[in-house]
């Protein structure tokens, strides 16, 4: 278990500026949109922590004891939801602060946004980068307590990089800071809306596309290994392929040189394959792909946007899908 938790905390080291760029645009406007001594600043800072400490927790043990259970949609379905949450944490933290620099009266809806515990909580759900290269690993590992020390040194390794925001958190002492900080926390809490609404829009519609005759093919659903197909000359840019699908796949993605043989032995209802579209040269291989769910990808085409993309849509069929990513000329 302890080489659990240290693989857990070098994650959280390696990944922990990714962390910080996704969480401080929060944390940031929350802390300074207030009067806090820097002593104050660094109890709000763990209490925040503390709530993500709860949250990994909670979720290391759901992911190690569900494993691969955990779909992609279920996640999105969540981590909607956690956006939506936050928004209106932090409009009615706005609010309160706004009420309480007036001497005004501050309503009791409101009061709950003194516990920077339940930022933490809210914030320690979001599936960024870091945090879906966590729980993929807890998944493989198998069993709840795996995945609680997993995530217990995640936490403490991305804690290092969150700290010293307590610093930047003095600049609260200037009025406009204050002023800026209020008006942040409200652009933040519009965009989470509208991502936590749209993501509530997608699964709504894939729910939708579930209930109708037909297959559903999702090319990171958890039961369905992927493999990506390279030529030799495009061999660096399919194995940069691979390493970024991993980061959004439960299970493991297969990095393999070309080989007919071999496509021939696999079973046509286990596998998604990423195939290097210059592969087509061979007017054989599109003949001997076609009973598979397959994505032809251009070398040079932006990894990002590929993965996004088949990140958020599912394809509905009734045969295979053969897609194709290429670039524009």
């Amino acid at each position: 278990m302890l080489q659990i938790l240290i693989e857990g905390f070098i994650l959280g080291l390696s990944t922990g500026t990714i962390c910080l760029m996704t969480c401080a645009p929060i944390y940031l406007p929350y802390l300074i949109s207030e009067d806090r001594k820097l002593s104050k600043g660094f109890l709000t800072v763990v209490e925040i922590s503390v709530g993500r400490f709860f949250s990994y927790l909670a979720f290391g043990a759901v992911a190690g004891y569900a494993g691969a259970q955990i779909s992609s949609i279920d996640r999105k379905l969540f981590t909607s939801i956690a956006y939506i949450l936050l928004s209106a944490y932090l409009i009615l933290s706005t609010v309160r602060t706004r009420k309480k620099e007036k001497k005004c009266h501050i309503p009791r809806m409101t009061r709950f946004t003194k516990s920077a515990f339940l930022l933490g909580v809210l914030t320690g759900v979001s599936f960024c980068p870091p945090f879906l290269i966590a729980l993929s690993k807890a998944v493989n590992l198998g069993g709840a307590f795996s995945g609680m020390m997993l995530f217990l040194g995640f936490f403490f390794g991305t804690s290092v990089f969150l700290m010293p925001l307590a610093f930047i958190g003095q600049l609260s002492k200037i009025n406009k800071m204050k002023l800026i900080a209020q008006f942040a926390s409200i652009f933040i809490a519009v965009w989470f809306t509208f991502s936590g609404v749209k993501g509530l829009v997608h699964t709504s519609e894939h729910k939708k596309l579930e209930d109708r005759p037909g297959r559903i093919v999702e090319a990171f659903h958890p039961n369905k290994p992927v493999i990506v197909f390279s030529s030799e000359e495009n061999k660096k840019y399919f194995s940069a392929v691979r390493d970024s699908s991993a980061i959004y796949h439960h299970n493991k993605v297969h990095f393999l040189m070309y080989d007919g043989a071999a496509v021939d032995t696999l079973d046509t209802a286990g596998y998604v394959l990423f195939v290097d579209s210059s592969l087509l040269e061979d007017k054989r291989i599109e003949k001997r792909l076609e009973k598979f769910d397959y994505f032809f990808i251009e070398n040079g085409y932006p990894i990002s946007r590929m993965l996004n993309f088949l990140r958020v849509y599912t394809f509905k069929t009734h045969e295979q899908i053969h897609w194709e990513f290429k670039t524009e000329k």
